[in-house]
């Protein structure tokens, strides 16, 4: 018999996408499916229109948004299944997309988290196939796929032993700390290129330029910097974390310059009091990861570029630019 595989989805004011979402993942080939849909406090009507048209699929309210770490923890928190996905709502199934996942899984035991190739949501273009990281964790450069995201297929114990997604992590970069730890657990992280979905990606490049905002900065770096301070082995975190550190000066000194003083409060220094406000938490959990990994960082670093990926993207396109939301 086929494992079951429960599928969490998180929502946050998307009703629009989720009959499509549903639909791909109901038609699929694997069949042995429970789906867990946990709302955000959306206030389009998503969770009337999935209990009114979808009664068969498990619903968690959480009244307000609690971000997407949260949200998953509480969904995973109800799954029976042998493999639990974590998939984005923004999304269209390929149908052998989860019985690819499960295949590849139950082949090796030694695989903790398997990932899709993204497509588009017109199906037309490759979007990624798992994401590189540079030797700080920063999401751009060269190197194998850290770590997937949109659709994370783990196996339900591994899920558990590593403790779940960080729930301080609201959102961006809480699914490249989930598979950094598989990877320290002892674990495989794999991409499947015969399992693929299209993806309504937000896409940071326009014209050439890479657009962001001054809240998705701030997130990025805190989580960014929380994971180093938790993943890394002493040793590696006392040569990676101060080159981290004058990789930010650099990047507040030259917003410093162009006037961006808001950016400079509130994307950077507040980020790093962020981490210094939770550091005994931080620090908690960094002892529990260090005592109970089984693999040093080479299977990691193995992974990543040694360049730093945002002097890479900068020299390629320059400085971000930042929208106004």
């Amino acid at each position: 018999m086929e494992p079951l595989v429960s599928v969490v989805v998180v929502n946050y004011n998307g009703k629009h996408y989720l009959k499509d979402c549903f639909d791909s993942l109901k038609s699929g080939v694997h069949k042995n499916l429970e789906i867990i849909f946990v709302d955000n406090g959306s206030r389009d009507s998503s969770l009337e229109f999935v209990r009114a048209e979808y009664p068969e699929i498990k619903t968690v309210d959480n009244g307000e948004n609690l971000g997407l770490a949260i949200a998953s923890n509480r969904g995973a928190a109800l799954a029976s299944g042998k493999y639990i996905f974590f998939y984005n709502n923004d999304t269209i199934a390929d149908k052998k997309m989860i019985s690819e996942l499960v295949r590849v899984s139950e082949e090796d035991p030694q695989v903790g988290i398997c990932g899709c190739t993204t497509l588009t949501y017109d199906g037309k273009e490759v979007i990624n196939s798992g994401v590189a990281c540079d030797i700080y964790g920063y999401p751009y450069g060269e190197g194998l796929p850290l770590y997937v995201d949109a659709a994370i297929f783990i196996r339900s114990s591994v899920f558990r032993e590593i403790g779940g997604f960080d729930p301080e992590m609201f959102l961006y970069g809480e699914d490249r700390d989930i598979c950094w730890r598989t990877l320290l657990y002892g674990y495989d992280v794999v991409v499947v290129p015969t399992a693929f979905f299209m993806h309504d990606s937000f896409c940071s490049m326009k014209n050439g330029a890479y657009v962001t905002n001054i809240w998705k900065r701030h997130v990025g770096e805190r989580n960014l910097i929380r994971s180093l301070l938790k993943n890394y082995s002493f040793g590696n975190l006392l040569k990676i974390f101060p080159r981290y550190v004058l990789i930010s000066l650099a990047e507040v000194t030259a917003f410093t310059l162009l006037g961006r003083f808001k950016v400079v409060w509130s994307a950077y220094i507040m980020a790093y009091w962020w981490n210094i406000l939770r550091l005994r938490e931080t620090l908690r959990l960094r002892k529990k990861i260090q005592y109970e990994r089984k693999s040093d960082d080479s299977v990691v670093l193995k992974r990543m570029g040694r360049k730093s990926g945002k002097f890479q993207l900068f020299k390629k396109i320059g400085i971000p630019k930042f929208a106004s939301k």
